[in-house]
């Protein structure tokens, strides 16, 4: 199970893989657990031991001292974020990095969530994603330029429900400016991978929570559709990329090391 503590240091990361006796992946954050769940259970190696660091600076603080832990294999898995544009630190190389922005979109592009979309539905979703795709874009430029523009933002407050274009305020307060074309097409294009998945899971949670679809208002949210997702039928390509990873990773180590700690499951 995952050890989900908030206060978390460091130094208590190093300290507890230092004396691990088996396998570890190490991940970012607390929110998006469910969906390593789902992962470390299809990864088979026995006594996996999961460690949640509460935050992507202390996961590469723990990653640039794993000398200090060389002993035991530890995968460690990362969002790309912004670094999906700018390029992964040639430091962090041996980091198993999400194929999409996040792990979000990861699971996103692979369950096909829209396809609970009702046909009435598609042509505004699409709009609000035109929307919201110009202002993430916005939100790229600005960061490759050295700022550090808001991008916690709830998808309510950038185009509000009943809307499908920028919210006025919001654009005033935010400072927006039209970024080039070729990147809002190229992030609208792709937008299941390149467009921040917290954000197209809340936009989703919108569409969905319409008395329509039959889901109850209340316990519909981000959460709940993870969930769904994970359980849904179909491949699941980018998770099971993730999973070949961690498992290629363990293994190389181990073998490095000349580890011997439980392998298979069973």
């Amino acid at each position: 199970m995952p050890r989900l503590n908030t206060t978390v240091t460091v130094d208590d990361l190093i300290y507890a893989l230092r004396r691990s006796q088996t396998p570890n992946i190490v991940v970012e954050g607390e929110d998006d657990v469910i969906i390593y769940r789902e992962l470390v259970r299809r990864v088979e190696i026995a006594h996996l031991d999961f460690h949640a660091a509460g935050g992507r600076e202390k996961l590469l603080r723990v990653y640039e001292r794993r000398n200090e832990f060389a002993h035991v294999p530890v995968a460690f898995i990362a969002d790309k974020d912004m670094w999906l544009f700018s390029g992964i630190p040639a430091n962090y190389a041996g980091i198993i990095w999400t194929q999409g922005y996040s792990i979000e979109n990861d699971l996103y592009a692979d369950a096909e969530l829209e396809h609970f979309l009702d046909t009435s539905q598609i042509a505004e979703h699409r709009h609000i994603l035109d929307a919201i795709s110009t202002w993430f874009a916005f939100v790229v430029e600005e960061t490759l330029a050295g700022n550090t523009p808001r991008l916690d933002v709830h998808c309510s407050r950038i185009v509000p429900p009943g809307q499908t274009e920028l919210d006025a305020d919001f654009s005033r307060d935010c400072g927006f400016r039209m970024p080039a074309a070729d990147l809002v097409q190229r992030i609208r294009a792709a937008y299941q991978l390149l467009l921040r998945g917290k954000l197209l899971f809340q936009l989703l949670v919108r569409f969905l929570s319409k008395p329509t679809h039959g889901f109850v208002r209340a316990s519909l949210n981000d959460y709940a559709l993870y969930n769904l997702a994970l359980r849904m039928p179909g491949a699941r390509p980018l998770l099971d990329r993730l999973t070949a990873l961690v498992t290629q990773k363990i293994a190389e180590q181990r073998d490095a090391s000349g580890a011997h700690l439980p392998n298979a499951t069973g």
